[in-house]
């Protein structure tokens, strides 16, 4: 499946090289590259939403590109989400939909103050990221992060993908969150 996205991410870079584009490209733009990456869904019954933003740096906030559509989706098994973006580009979780064992819709939660926030390194095609799972709380769920780039190697049948690194900052997702809860990581739903 990674080769697959990389084998697109190359053929969509080589069909860009015969466009008859009359603006001036600049070097920074031709620089720019797909990276693929790689995040774990431990058990299925989470679906994470991914989204493209930005940092407001200044403050340490992660603000979501309502404009921008990010390419990803579940392998057959829905054990790795796998994805591709320009390198360079900051992508969080900004939701998760939680059904029980049964398939029974449970909601959707969004983090409620911080959020998991990457990005693409420029140096690298394939990236993993982090494994999700949660922790239940009566009516929010709390993430829990793991390393399993191993894992993640052999399902992809690779020697080699690049740790990509990620942080935990304040998201700018919805307002009337529950500000109470000592856990920053927490997720509600919204009412």
């Amino acid at each position: 499946m990674l080769a697959r996205m990389f084998n697109l991410a190359l053929i969509l870079a080589l069909s860009g090289c015969s466009t008859t584009k009359t603006e001036v490209v600049t070097e920074k733009e031709t620089e720019l590259h797909n990276v693929n990456f790689v995040i774990g869904n431990i058990t299925s019954i989470y679906d994470i939403k991914l989204s493209l933003g930005n940092i407001d740096f200044e403050n340490a906030v992660f603000k979501e590109d309502w404009f921008s559509s990010l390419s990803y989706q579940y392998t057959k098994d829905r054990r790795y989400i796998v994805g591709s973006a320009k390198a360079g580009s900051f992508i969080a979780i900004t939701s998760t939909k939680a059904q029980d064992a049964s398939g029974t819709p449970l909601g959707t939660f969004t983090p409620c103050n911080q959020t998991l926030v990457f990005q693409l390194p420029y140096d690298a095609l394939n990236v993993y990221v982090t494994d999700v799972n949660y922790q239940w709380n009566n009516v929010s769920i709390t993430p829990i992060y793991s390393n399993k780039i191993e894992e993640a190697m052999i399902a992809f049948k690779t020697s080699y993908i690049k740790q990509a690194a990620f942080r935990q900052l304040s998201a700018d997702l919805y307002k009337d969150c529950e500000t109470l809860n000592p856990n920053p990581l927490i997720m509600t739903r919204p009412i």
